[in-house]
C-alpha cells in the first residue's frame, strides 16, 4: 500500500511504510480461511464416513430383523420316510417343529406321482390349524398330521424328489411361508 503525503513545500513523497496492523490483520485473516476450508473438508469426509457406518449398521439391522423372522419358519421342516405307523408299514412323510412354538393354518401336499421304477407315489394332503412343535406323520391315508413319539422308528428315503412335499403355514408372529419340494423356505407376500 502507498500513501502519498504532501508536504508544505508542495512536493509529493511516497510513503512506503504500511500500517502493520493491517498486514497483521491480513495474515490472520488468510490463516483463518486456510484453517476453514481444511474443517470444512474434513467436516465433509466426516460426514461421508458417518453416512457410510449408518448404512452398514441399517444393513446389519435388515439382516437382524430378516434372520428373526425367518428363525421360527427354518424350524419347520419334512423330508420323506417310511416305517411302522399305528401298527401298520406306511410310507409318507415326516413333519418336524422345532420351532419351540406352534405354527397356524399348515398345509402338506405332495402331488401324485410315480418312482424311478415306475411305482405309483400317493397323493398327500394333509391340514392342521395349529401345529405345536414336536414331530408328526402325515401320509395318503391321513388328512391331519399324526403326532409321532421321537422313539418312532422312521426311516428317511431317499433319491427320488418326488417323495418330498410343499408346506405352507403361518408362523406365530403371523408371517406366511413357503417350504418347496426342494426345501427352499420362502416367504409368501400375502399376509
Amino acid at each position: 500500500m502507498c500513501i502519498l503525503v504532501s508536504h508544505p513545500r508542495g512536493e509529493k513523497k511516497v510513503d512506503t511504510m504500511v500500517d502493520f496492523a493491517e498486514i497483521i490483520g491480513a495474515i490472520a485473516t488468510s490463516v483463518a480461511l486456510i484453517f476453514m476450508l481444511r474443517a470444512t473438508r474434513h467436516s465433509g469426509q466426516t460426514v461421508k464416513a458417518s453416512q457410510r457406518l449408518v448404512g452398514l449398521e441399517s444393513d446389519r439391522d435388515r439382516r437382524a430383523m430378516e434372520a428373526a423372522e425367518r428363525r421360527q419358519a427354518s424350524g419347520i421342516v419334512a423330508w420323506p420316510v417310511k416305517g411302522q405307523v399305528e401298527g401298520k408299514h406306511q410310507w409318507g412323510i415326516e413333519l418336524v417343529n422345532v420351532s419351540g412354538a406352534p405354527v397356524f393354518d399348515l398345509v402338506v401336499e405332495r402331488p401324485a406321482s410315480c418312482t424311478k421304477q415306475g411305482t405309483p407315489i400317493p397323493e398327500v394332503r394333509a391340514v392342521a390349524r395349529v401345529l405345536p412343535p414336536g414331530r408328526y406323520f402325515v401320509s395318503d391315508r391321513q388328512r391331519w398330521p399324526l403326532f409321532i413319539e421321537q422313539s418312532a422308528g422312521l426311516e428317511p428315503t431317499s433319491g427320488n424328489s418326488d417323495y418330498m412335499a410343499n408346506l405352507s403355514f403361518m408362523d406365530s408372529d403371523g408371517g406366511r411361508w413357503n417350504r418347496g419340494a426342494d426345501g427352499k423356505l420362502e416367504r409368501n407376500s400375502e399376509r
